[in-house]
């Protein structure tokens, strides 16, 4: 993968002793964070750290709010994905560098160049700046709620349909396709499959998110299983990669029937059992109508965005979908 689009990244017990090195040249570093965060660790970060640390702690996102940070030269996002994603608009904003420090391995968003934003209900993504550094501190990711390790192994997983559905929409549709791209989020994938110990996932989120940045797109990471997370979220505010893990299985059925998957959706769905991650309608609280309503979402969503879908290309109807989920076990 080229390096030019891809953060240096550290991956390591105790990394966080390197941010003072890493801030060298910096004066006033602003740090998004939220209160558990600081409360933790913010005084081992004033100890570490020989600038002017300035803090700010969860803050609501408002346009043109980094000029409420007069002075400051770098932006750190130290925490989960709100804080993360809070660093990158920011740094946006203010036309500067950012560095990641993530608190927990729960979604590829800490390496990518995008940022989720929620308006009127929806969440939608917003193009930001590649992070100068990764700084991921295994004994601080460690300490995370299991949940949320969950979610970042359900990210990694919902690769087994994106990755399939991106073959399929480059050979139906003429989506661009980069092969070093596919197999840089193949290999992730497939690392996960095989040891999902958490350096292994910290790694795969990571160069997952870099993919997506240097093929300018998410493409290579979120198919219809994502467009379908994105519907669920007018309804509710699960976690990201729980909520396109349980879609996974769903988009894989037909990707099977079309002969674009190796992965089975049946086998899949039991990995979301075997890890105790939603896997069934009434693990979310769900129904059979709400998720088609969610689905026609999802696929007016893969419309606007100019991507195919494997949904689209069987031409599956509401009960086409009613019996792969009943076949599969939702």
């Amino acid at each position: 993968m080229n390096s030019a689009c891809s953060s240096d990244v550290i991956i390591a017990e105790g990394a966080i002793k390197q941010l003072n090195s890493i801030l060298e040249g910096y004066q006033r570093p602003l740090i998004v964070s939220d209160v558990m965060i600081f409360d933790k660790y913010g005084p081992t970060i004033e100890e570490l750290v020989d600038a002017d640390v300035v803090w700010s702690i969860s803050p609501n996102y408002t346009k043109g709010m980094i000029s409420r940070y007069p002075g400051v030269d770098i932006i750190l996002g130290f925490g989960g994905g709100k804080s993360i994603d809070l660093a990158k608009l920011f740094a946006k904003e203010g036309n500067l560098e950012w560095i990641s420090i993530p608190t927990a391995a729960s979604h590829d968003g800490i390496s990518s160049d995008v940022a989720s934003v929620m308006h009127n209900s929806y969440r939608y993504s917003q193009k930001c700046k590649q992070s100068k550094v990764i700084l991921a501190d295994l004994d601080i990711i460690s300490t995370a709620p299991r949940i949320l390790t969950l979610s970042g192994i359900g990210d990694i997983i919902s690769k087994t349909s994106s990755l399939a559905e991106w073959r399929l929409a480059n050979e139906h549709a003429g989506e661009n396709l980069d092969e070093s791209i596919y197999e840089t989020v193949n290999n992730s994938l497939e690392a996960v499959l095989e040891d999902n110990s958490l350096e292994i996932l910290v790694r795969s989120i990571i160069d997952t998110g870099n993919a997506m940045t240097c093929f300018g797109s998410s493409r290579p990471c979120s198919g219809t299983e994502h467009a379908i997370s994105h519907a669920m979220d007018r309804r509710m505010q699960s976690l990201h990669g729980l909520q396109v893990a349980f879609a996974t299985p769903l988009s894989l059925y037909f990707l099977e029937q079309v002969g674009y998957s190796k992965y089975n959706a049946h086998k899949i769905h039991s990995f979301l059992k075997d890890h105790e991650m939603p896997a069934t309608l009434q693990d979310l609280d769900m129904t059979e109508s709400i998720l088609l309503d969610d689905i026609h979402h999802a696929l007016e969503i893969m419309d606007k965005r100019g991507r195919y879908s494997v949904l689209k290309h069987c031409n599956a109807s509401d009960e086409d979908i009613r019996s792969a989920l009943r076949d599969i076990g939702y």
